[in-house]
């Protein structure tokens, strides 16, 4: 899938328009920052617009099903969000956690309408297999979302989303963990550097693609240290990450990504 151009996903998504407000670019330090912090629900809910309200192909779909998502993670956030404006259900299974325990975007997840299946010792592969369960049970209303959202409306509309800036980067910077946005950029903007800061796993090759590969030392869900925290709000565990390597390596004018908040 991913050996497909820009063109290919591009034409998946030709009719859609992004109804978010557009980015909000602003320069921090010396960089171009893309401030999608400021939609509140971070830059997933351009990526999941169009395949959750128009493909055509679930059309049919009440429920929107996802076992790939961690404590700290966005999604949790950016599902419900689109679900609930297209009248459709975020059904999330997640490991189990005392509620005291609950991590802030679990607790704004709750809030905006997600609907958690928590599991026991939920170790990744358990809540995958979780929720494909769930979604084989009826799958004529139920949808599954793939690790790291990688499907392909969802590249087309971030590319989509990239291009309509009307910008010529030559150098851009994002966090990755699946990698989905990063690569997503890498074909938007064929001839620029692109540079990758690892925040979860060690990436491997495909998920990599052609970008420049850093990694945070830091543990997945350690917040970023304070004195290489960025001059305005960036998921601490997430995109905050990637701002100490930006000041060591980035030109002046490079363009960083930062998804949320």
């Amino acid at each position: 899938m991913l050996g497909n151009s820009a063109e290919y996903y591009l034409q998946i998504v030709k009719d859609w328009i992004d109804p978010n407000p557009e980015p909000v670019l602003k320069m921090h330090e010396d960089y171009i920052v893309l401030r999608d912090d400021l939609l509140g629900a971070g830059t997933k809910v351009r990526g999941i617009d169009y395949l959750i309200g128009h493909m055509p192909e679930f059309k049919e779909t009440k429920e929107w099903v996802f076992g790939s998502c961690p404590a700290t993670g966005y999604a949790q956030i950016s599902l419900p969000v689109v679900c609930s404006k297209y009248d459709k259900k975020a059904v999330l299974f997640m490991a189990e956690r005392k509620r005291e325990n609950l991590h802030g975007y679990q607790i704004k997840g709750l809030s905006l309408g997600a609907d958690y299946r928590w599991v026991p010792n939920g170790m990744l592969n358990v809540t995958q297999k979780r929720a494909k369960d769930y979604v084989n049970e009826n799958s004529t209303e139920r949808a599954l979302l793939p690790l790291g959202l990688e499907h392909p409306s969802v590249i087309g509309s971030f590319i989509k989303v990239a291009r309509a800036l009307h910008l010529n980067p030559k150098e851009v910077w994002s966090v990755g963990s699946s990698g989905t946005l990063n690569r997503s950029l890498q074909l938007a903007w064929p001839d620029a550097e692109i540079h990758v800061v690892s925040v979860g796993h060690n990436m491997k090759e495909r998920e990599i693609g052609r970008a420049i590969y850093h990694r945070s030392e830091l543990k997945f869900d350690r917040p970023v240290k304070p004195e290489d925290a960025p001059p305005f709000p960036s998921a601490p565990t997430y995109d905050a990450k990637a701002w100490k390597f930006i000041r060591e390596h980035a030109a002046p004018g490079a363009l960083f990504w930062n998804v949320g908040a």
